[in-house]
């Protein structure tokens, strides 16, 4: 009788190791989308930064945090703009 239990046992253990690494899986995979989506919406914004906001500026510099633009031509900021 003893022995029937142990060879059910490494099923039920092995069952739900699979079903652990299954879903850490899943979670590793949709953090790393996640994290892609977000940093393609950021470059996505300094993109818009720089040829529509600054085309004409000689540089910029984007605060990611604060979402803002800003133009500089000679050293001297022209204009800033908050970005949606």
């Amino acid at each position: 009788m003893k022995i029937k239990m142990e060879k059910k046992g490494w099923k039920i253990t092995a069952i739900i190791f699979i079903v652990l690494f299954i879903l850490e899986t899943i979670s590793v995979v949709g953090l790393v989308m996640w994290g892609a989506a977000i940093l393609n919406e950021e470059y996505e914004k300094e993109s818009e930064c720089i040829y529509n906001v600054c085309s004409g500026a000689e540089t910029y510099i984007y605060y990611e945090y604060e979402e803002v633009c800003e133009c500089y031509i000679d050293n001297e900021l022209v204009k800033s703009e908050y970005m949606k």
